[in-house]
């Protein structure tokens, strides 16, 4: 009995962190690959409280500016008018109002983006660190038009938020060494700020704390593509992973998006020369007819003879679009007939922003795609199973 109270107890306290974190804001590394040496942050709108080394300074008001840069191992902060603040280890712009927003221009590379909520900076090993601490559903929102677009159905956006939000609660470790959780490019979710499409914001609200799960209760690698060309990929075709939910299936939905099919075309000479440099045995009598290959199914290695490469490396030797293709020879000229776009593994954002269009709801996209998953909440979900959550508390 008291091994039971022990667990029940333990168990609450676990559903206890991973609900309180979910009110708290996630901490997204701006510009992590650049040497940041000075910033210009910009109120857009609301107000911001200027605090450093964890005293109040000020309040900054709509068009109210500061110049901030580093100056040896510290920050010297000035007004834009150039009047001297003070120079601090670290500096935090809190936002007072929920709609809050500001600009930020990145010196010397002048980058410029909007965000919302709050901004941290610090010095760190040269340069000026700068952490967007943002409500997790904006981030989603954001992470989703990032990566989906402007114009596409709802029904798709919600699909999409849901993936962003498995994938950024599954990698929340990632920097954990960097005083952050996620950067803003492509080695975490692409980033660019402050949303600019309403139905991103709408989707990634009424999806609020849904994830999606494996057999076991796990998070699921979230891999999404820009277009299978009619059949998704294996995961352990691609990157040596083998998951249950990320297997080929047939995607009638993909055929007419804009990435469906493409062409490459190279001196045959040059492929020859290709295949002998990866350990290919050919002579001079080698007929062009032997050279073609036809993947109507996806196949993970063009052979000749006893001879073979797998396609996923032709794709990235020629940087061609897919490791989907066949090839024919004509005239000295060897062809490539690409399908999709990407490595073809998980959800095809083309065959989901169709089926969206035909009145899938997002749950039955996400479960056409990944088999044997379910969608929960993610209060539901198990902390030692996936310990990455315990970071939001």
């Amino acid at each position: 009995m008291k091994s039971q109270l022990k667990f029940f107890y333990l168990y609450i306290c676990c559903q206890v962190i991973v609900t309180s974190a979910l009110s708290q804001n996630v901490k997204i590394g701006l510009f992590n690959e650049l040497n940041t040496q000075a910033i210009v942050f910009s109120v857009a709108q609301g107000s911001y409280l200027l605090t450093a080394d964890g005293k109040a300074i000020l309040t900054l008001r709509p068009l109210e500016n500061l110049f901030i840069e580093v100056t040896n191992d510290s920050l010297a902060c000035y007004t834009i008018n150039n009047q001297a603040i003070g120079r601090f280890k670290t500096i935090e712009l809190r936002a007072m109002t929920d709609s809050s927003w500001f600009g930020l221009r990145v010196l010397p590379y002048n980058k410029f983006a909007y965000y919302d909520d709050n901004l941290l900076l610090s010095y760190n090993l040269g340069k000026l660190q700068t952490i967007n601490s943002i409500d997790f559903d904006k981030y989603i929102a954001a992470v989703v038009e990032a990566e989906g677009g402007y114009r596409a159905h709802i029904e798709y956006y919600k699909t999409q938020a849901v993936l962003c939000r498995t994938y950024a609660i599954a990698h929340l470790d990632r920097h954990k060494d960097e005083n952050f959780f996620l950067c803003d490019a492509t080695h975490c979710q692409a980033y660019k700020g402050k949303v600019k499409t309403p139905a991103i914001i709408q989707a990634a609200k009424s999806t609020h704390n849904e994830v999606v799960v494996d057999e076991d209760s796990v998070l699921i690698v979230a891999a999404f593509h820009s277009n299978c060309g009619g059949i998704t990929e294996n995961a352990e075709n691609v990157w040596l992973l083998k998951k249950t939910y990320l297997q080929s299936i047939r995607d009638p939905y993909c055929a007419q998006g804009k990435n469906a099919k493409w062409e490459f075309k190279l001196p045959l000479d040059k492929w020859k020369s290709y295949l002998v440099e990866n350990g290919f045995q050919l002579n001079k009598d080698t007929p062009p007819s032997t050279f073609n290959f036809l993947q109507i199914n996806r196949h993970q290695y063009y052979k000749i003879g006893n001879d073979s490469i797998s396609f996923q490396k032709i794709r990235n030797d020629f940087k061609l679009k897919s490791a989907f293709f066949s090839l024919e020879v004509k005239d000295g000229i060897l062809y490539f007939y690409g399908r999709g776009y990407g490595h073809g593994v998980g959800l095809c954002q083309e065959g989901a922003m169709q089926m969206a269009l035909l009145g899938y709801t997002y749950k039955e996209i996400l479960q056409f795609y990944y088999t044997r998953v379910h969608i929960i909440n993610i209060n539901k979900l198990n902390p030692t199973k996936n310990p990455q959550i315990t970071l939001l508390k």
